[in-house]
């Protein structure tokens, strides 16, 4: 079966073998041309392993291709392996941050942007790849921006022969060819099937997740695919989740309590394995899937079957509060280019429909694309890495988008007040501890500090388990948005290993030995 992405491969190939100066290629290819899935396979062909931009003397090159979140890089790693015929952590591996499957005869691995961003500060000149692939782009997480400035600037310092590839299905190309006006643009077409969109936004007084419900339930088992329902966040999905199954297993609504169906949420805090089962096909013939999911379903995952998407129209985005120090998860419409990826996962296998949940003037209100995370996350995690690069400021990095000056004063001043960087922002030996420890900036001081403390509590009072304490507390808080607690209630693990803890503090307990129930 012939991908669309197949009608570039010349054109692709040959910007790869004859780069211009800026060593970037930039591929815009929507949902479904088989960018993630198809055009990988084509870097592993012998004609392009012989080539001599991508290999040496000794051995061949190390491709990298990046992926946004951790299941997506699993996933098509083991999709890529299976084309090949083979298990994957050979030819084809992964790497994330919990886990990996690679080895010496591994080529292409599949990383995450975290992942990268370590491979450079630990090899600059990353010696051993010649060819970085940033799958899914026009997502610009913070981590993103951070690893391609790194990349670019070992290309334009230190690897003049380092390629670039940007790829993605909503790119706006007319900002990335300010940023990047020696590149060279490629567009592939898309095998996206006829979406027919409708609206239904929410009635009167209807509460939002009533509504919510009472469409899937109406229409879900309606199509002989299965479902996907794009919802803000987590605590939606196990409230709606909750709601559907309780009415279709009692007929409401209008169904029938003989309805085979599955509910599969779908969201970043799950397992890898629970993710699996969301996007993995229903083994059950005859049984309707039903994905309840966070905008983690937009892209990089395909989600076999799905006919019908029921758009809510509202993410969770990470914001920075000044008060907490900290991302507050907030509730925000989605952009219409959002909008558009998410009615798309309807058409990836035939026609196919979108139901979304609020106005068609909402819809034409709506900002064209998402504000960038550079502009609205906390800096710190982004300037120790930089400071740790050897850069006293975001403007001596090749970023695609520079946040508010003031915003980065304020963040580089706090990393001086945690004496992680000196008065010219240059790493301090606190700070050089602090980067190595795979936490925000904050909580690696916290943990440092309380390493530093109990070497001098012990000899008064014995054992303290302050290093113990500080790694659960950087563990909770790294655990997203612990703040936002309704009315003293919670319904998350995260909420519950919170009050853990602070039964085992007054409780005068010894967390010694506690780490494996927490």
């Amino acid at each position: 079966m012939l991908f669309p992405i197949e009608q570039i491969k010349s054109d692709f190939l040959t910007a790869l073998y004859t780069p211009k100066d800026a060593n970037i290629v930039v591929l815009t290819a929507p949902p479904g041309a088989g960018k993630s899935t198809v055009l990988p396979l084509w870097l592993l062909d012998e004609a392009f392993a012989q080539n001599p931009r991508y290999s040496d003397s000794s051995n061949v090159q190390k491709i990298y291709l990046l992926q946004p979140r951790r299941v997506a890089a699993k996933n098509i790693a083991c999709y890529l392996a299976k084309q090949l015929g083979e298990p994957v952590g050979q030819t084809i591996g992964y790497r994330l941050r919990s886990e990996s499957k690679v080895s010496k005869q591994t080529r292409l691995e599949v990383i995450t942007e975290g992942i990268l961003t370590q491979l450079l500060q630990q090899d600059p000149e990353l010696s051993q790849s010649s060819l970085i692939l940033f799958d899914e782009f026009h997502e610009r997480s913070i981590q993103a921006d951070l690893a391609f400035a790194l990349a670019r600037d070992c290309q334009l310092g230190l690897r003049e022969d380092l390629t670039l590839v940007l790829m993605s299905a909503t790119l706006a190309n007319d900002f990335i060819r300010t940023k990047l006006p020696d590149a060279q643009f490629i567009e592939s077409e898309g095998r996206s099937y006829p979406v027919e969109v409708s609206y239904q936004p929410v009635k009167g007084q209807d509460f939002w997740r009533d509504h919510a419900t009472r469409v899937i339930c109406q229409q879900a088992l309606k199509h002989q695919g299965s479902t996907l329902v794009f919802l803000p966040g987590v605590a939606d999905i196990k409230a709606i989740a909750e709601k559907v199954e309780a009415q279709l297993d009692n007929g409401g609504y209008g169904t029938t309590t003989n309805s085979c169906y599955v509910v599969a949420p779908l969201y970043g805090e799950l397992s890898l394995s629970e993710q699996q089962r969301a996007i993995s096909p229903v083994s059950t013939e005859g049984t309707h899937k039903i994905v309840l999911a966070t905008n983690v379903a937009e892209t990089s995952l395909t989600i076999e079957g799905i006919s019908l998407v029921i758009d809510a129209g509202f993410e969770k985005v990470a914001i920075y509060d000044n008060q907490t120090l900290t991302n507050q998860l907030q509730q925000k419409p989605i952009s219409k280019a959002s909008a558009v990826q998410r009615a798309g996962r309807a058409g990836r296998l035939g026609p196919g429909q979108c139901i979304r949940l609020y106005s068609e003037d909402d819809f034409n209100r709506r900002q064209e694309q998402a504000v960038s995370d550079i502009q609205q996350t906390d800096l710190l995690p982004v300037l120790i890495e930089a400071a740790r690069w050897g850069v006293k400021a975001l403007t001596d990095l090749p970023m695609i988008e520079l946040p508010n000056q003031v915003k980065e004063t304020l963040a580089w001043q706090e990393l001086q007040q945690l004496s992680i960087v000196d008065e010219k922002n240059k790493l301090t030996q606190h700070g050089v501890q602090l980067a190595k420890l795979s936490c925000h900036p904050r909580y690696a001081h916290m943990i440092v500090a309380a390493k530093n403390i109990e070497k001098e509590a012990e000899q008064e009072y014995g054992e303290t388990h302050l290093v113990n304490l500080a790694c659960l507390l950087a563990a909770l808080l790294e655990e997203r948005d612990i703040f936002n607690r309704q009315q003293g209630q919670s319904n998350s693990d995260m909420g519950l290993r919170a009050d853990y803890l602070i039964e085992q503090m007054t409780s005068g307990k010894k967390l010694h030995g506690k780490q494996a129930n927490i």
